[in-house]
């Protein structure tokens, strides 16, 4: 007879073995990435030290990381308040889309001669009910229909971004853009206040956003159904607890930061709506949350140490000639590792004959 492997469930888990898994998956996934680079010809150990000290030493890396961090982080809060419930939603890319075309309409089309200090709330809030109203269609089709979110979210994503490059290459065009697909530049009074180089007051957003989305689920009625909920559906039914307006209501919530995220990236970066204006935010998200184990307050420092990461891959473009793919392979790396610590985490694995 041949050896198997044998996976019993645990019963209780540590929140120090989740931690310990969770930071040897991210090890992992580095000395997989590692022997990529080494079968490319480039010494690994370099590339790292190169990677760190523009991420997080010097000015111009240190910019860079803060501005990835600000819509990764506020994603994945989002998403942490839905795989709370249960609710896998996966279409943080599209609904980060939502929340700029709204941004854009209002900034450009709507209000373009409103102060800032009228516009750019309204933009936030604008942007906010775009990501939320997007993803709320994926739960009442989950609440009513028993329709699969992942698959209706995910059909989502393609039509934000398809509906935006309809828009950027259409009749939202810039005439004075040369003929590239984006809009005209923002007004002044749409722009978030910068702070230095490129780090403008968003920044803080994630921090607050954070601490109230920890007290939202930790001390308030309310996130206690989503947990009950989100562990035991039959229990949460049996205490009278409303299953289909929470599920509708929290996939708005969480659709609904993903746009705020949209909406303060395309005012504090971009100042426009543009072609692919995101690197995949959205998806990366989805790591972000899971390397947390959704916490709100880990999900900062998870998405600071991935926006690092990404900056570091794209000097390595520039100083080792790597190419761009060098970010969607550690991206998808480090996905996998995250789904094998999973794994480990909820089975007790054994050899068995």
């Amino acid at each position: 007879m041949g050896i198997k492997l044998k996976f019993e469930p645990r019963v209780r888990v540590s929140k120090s073995f989740e931690l310990f898994v969770m930071l040897s998956s991210i090890l992992m996934a580095l000395l997989v990435f590692a022997m990529f680079m080494f079968l490319s010809g480039k010494d690994a150990l370099s590339a790292y030290k190169t990677m760190f000290l523009w991420a997080f030493m010097r000015k111009v890396g240190l910019e860079g990381t803060l501005v990835k961090f600000v819509p990764l982080s506020i994603i994945g809060l989002g998403l942490v308040l839905a795989f709370k419930m249960k609710l896998w939603n996966i279409g943080g890319e599209g609904q980060f889309y939502l929340g700029a075309m709204a941004s854009t309409l209002l900034a450009l089309f709507l209000f373009p001669n409103l102060d800032s200090f009228v516009l750019i709330p309204l933009i936030v809030f604008a942007g906010f009910l775009a990501g939320g109203f997007w993803s709320s269609i994926a739960g009442v089709l989950r609440a009513y229909l028993g329709a699969d979110e992942i698959v209706v979210t995910l059909m989502l994503n393609y039509i934000a971004t398809l509906w935006s490059d309809y828009l950027v290459y259409g009749s939202w065009k810039d005439p004075a853009g040369f003929g590239f697909p984006m809009t005209a530049i923002f007004p002044e009074s749409a722009k978030l206040p910068v702070l230095w180089g490129k780090v403008h007051v968003g920044v803080f957003s994630p921090i607050i956003l954070s601490l109230l989305l920890k007290i939202l689920l930790d001390r308030t009625k309310w996130g206690y159904e989503i947990r009950v909920i989100g562990d035991n559906p039959d229990v949460a039914l049996c205490a009278g607890m409303n299953i289909k307006k929470n599920t509708i209501l929290t996939m708005f919530l969480s659709g609904g930061m993903a746009g705020l995220a949209g909406a303060i990236y395309i005012m504090g970066v971009q100042h426009r709506l543009q072609h692919a204006f995101s690197p995949g935010y959205g998806y990366t998200a989805i790591i972000v949350a899971w390397l947390s184990r959704l916490n709100p307050i880990a999900v900062l420092l998870v998405s600071f140490f991935l926006s690092g990461i990404f900056v570091g891959c794209e000097i390595l473009q520039v100083i080792m000639k790597l190419p761009i793919s060098v970010i969607y392979i550690f991206q998808g790396v480090l996905f996998f590792c995250v789904l094998v610590g999973e794994v480990f985490i909820r089975y007790k694995i054994s050899l068995v004959r």
